[in-house]
């Protein structure tokens, strides 16, 4: 059971009581330890929560019972450092863990500030689920790795494949220009376009299965509460040894926006009827910006999902956020990695202007 304000400090402070014992929520489960860190998940909410390296050996004392004191003294005495040096990565990093929700503390009041970082990190997205399966993750399907020759070859085709299919869907939008309006066609593009995100899950799906990972999830979440969008919650695939399983999930989506969008650009190009052109080059201009949204991290996309999968640094684009609106060093260990928060939210902002371009022309292609 959490506990109350009378055993935190002041009500602003995001520290834990210092001499009170602190450990792991209940429902909080530890699900893998490796080299890059500790996975935990809350088998209330279904959220993954990776946490670093330094986590290997704060984690298991917080199984059991005990205060931030006991803990720094115990790294004082073990690694040799100053107990205010101790002092200060327990503070931080319990901090961390209890504006996460994984500790029995409650989490802190949130300032202005924090209430702004949040309302940026977390997209509105309710959604209507569908199906629903309950049963436990269990462990993964082990699949022997490819052999360095056939790896190569496979992505050799998909670059050749990517690279044909982006080049017929741009020269269908470049060329459509004066062709004229969809007309009565408008209404068949949201279809279209559905009919394709539902292919697009159905990508992640199938890559899941290949794995053995069980999808808790499948249903459709309206981003901003409005635009409706099918989704599959591939969450459980975080329980995958190593980074190349979890890539390739990730990426089966956006290999999917790359055929169709290829597709659509060839029938714009080489079909007789102008109507087929237009429509065709419409859902090619709109896979192309669906594209660029699944690859643009600033958002909960596939391309943010990639970024975590290759890096390891899983809620990546929360902790970039926080960082870059506050420039607090303390939560960010490392000019490397600040770096690259800075990186990511520039790359970013480009990739937002891309879009607004694009959908800017895709109006154009629909109204005429």
């Amino acid at each position: 059971m959490a506990r109350h304000d009378g055993s935190l400090r002041r009500a602003d402070d995001v520290s834990v009581a210092w001499d009170l014992p602190v450990s792991l929520a209940s429902g909080i489960e530890v699900c893998a330890e490796d080299e890059n860190g500790v996975l935990l998940f809350d088998t209330d909410s279904g959220k993954y929560f990776q946490l670093g390296r330094s986590s290997r050996l704060l984690i298991p004392r917080l199984r059991e019972s005990v205060s931030p004191h006991e803990l720094s003294q115990e790294i004082s005495d073990r690694f040799q450092v100053p107990l205010t040096r101790a002092e200060e990565t327990v503070s931080r990093f319990l901090s961390e863990l209890r504006g996460l929700g994984v500790l029995d503390v409650e989490p802190a009041p949130e300032r202005r500030r924090g209430r702004l970082t949040r309302a940026l990190a977390d997209i509105p997205m309710p959604r209507l689920v569908l199906l629903r399966n309950t049963s436990a993750p269990g462990a993964p399907r082990s699949r022997a790795p490819l052999r360095p020759l056939t790896r190569n070859a496979l992505l050799a085709v998909l670059a050749l494949v990517t690279a044909l299919s982006v080049t017929m869907a741009a020269l269908a939008v470049t060329h459509r220009t004066g062709t004229g309006s969809l007309g009565l066609a408008t209404a068949l593009l949201p279809i279209v376009l559905v009919l394709h995100l539902a292919v697009h899950e159905l990508g992640h799906y199938l890559a899941c299965r290949y794995y053995g990972v069980v999808v808790r999830e499948v249903g459709i979440a309206f981003f901003f509460w409005v635009l409706p969008r099918p989704y599959v919650d591939r969450s459980h695939a975080y329980r995958l040894p190593g980074r190349a399983a979890l890539l390739v999930i990730t990426l089966a989506g956006p290999v999917v926006d790359v055929v169709n969008g290829g597709i659509a650009g060839v029938i714009a190009l080489t079909a007789s009827d102008p109507g087929v052109r237009v429509l065709a080059a419409a859902v090619a201009n709109a896979l192309l910006l669906a594209l660029l949204h699944n690859l643009n991290p600033f958002m909960p996309s596939d391309g943010l999902h990639a970024l975590e999968a290759a890096t390891g640094h899983h809620a990546f684009r929360r902790r970039a956020i926080t960082y870059l609106l506050t420039r607090d060093r303390r939560t960010v260990t490392g000019a490397w990695l600040r770096r690259l928060y800075v990186g990511y939210g520039v790359l970013a902002l480009g990739y937002l202007g891309v879009l607004v371009l694009l959908v800017g022309r895709l109006f154009t292609a629909v109204g005429g």
